[in-house]
């Protein structure tokens, strides 16, 4: 009989792999056309570029859960499900963001022009959340908090 606790975590594995291979899918119906041609709509190619980073973030994002679920599955806490739950998405949204810093030149990264080099560093924004979320906040705090102000205002002016 399976407990409620083993019940959630099933749904949790599920959700995983529908994101997992849901985002495989959903790239190859992209490029394929047949997404455009199910909706009856055409994409523009920026929101079809995007959604390719977008796919890429979560398929990171996805692959760092399943391996976190199979490494913490005993000690794994109700708490944590929501963190399953949101990974995707904040990885997937994470990658496409990423992707405009780059292009804007507010990140700067050595990589190719090419649309895979964009996709790989999608990927690695998924896979490594945590680690841009850390350096977002280094840079959020560089552009927003002046000269090593501490947190305070940016006003230089003497007081």
């Amino acid at each position: 009989m399976m407990t409620r606790e083993h019940g959630f975590k099933l749904g949790v594995l599920v959700y995983l792999l529908a994101w997992f291979v849901g985002s495989f899918w959903m790239t190859g119906g992209i490029r394929s056309g047949q997404i455009t041609h199910w909706l009856g709509i055409k994409l523009l190619p920026p929101v079809t570029e995007y959604a390719y980073y977008a796919l890429a973030g979560a398929i990171g994002g996805t692959m760092y859960a399943m391996r976190l679920f199979f490494e913490y599955y005993d000690s794994m806490t109700p708490r944590w499900y929501w963190w399953y739950l949101l990974r995707p998405v904040k990885c997937a949204g994470a990658a496409m963001m990423t992707i405009v810093l780059f292009k804007s030149g507010i990140m700067l990264l050595q990589t190719g022009a090419s649309m895979e080099a964009k996709i790989g560093i999608a990927f690695l924004v998924g896979f490594g959340y945590g680690k841009l979320m850390d350096k977002l906040r280094t840079l959020t705090e560089a552009l927003f908090n002046g000269n090593g102000s501490g947190g305070k205002s940016g006003d230089d002016s003497p007081k």
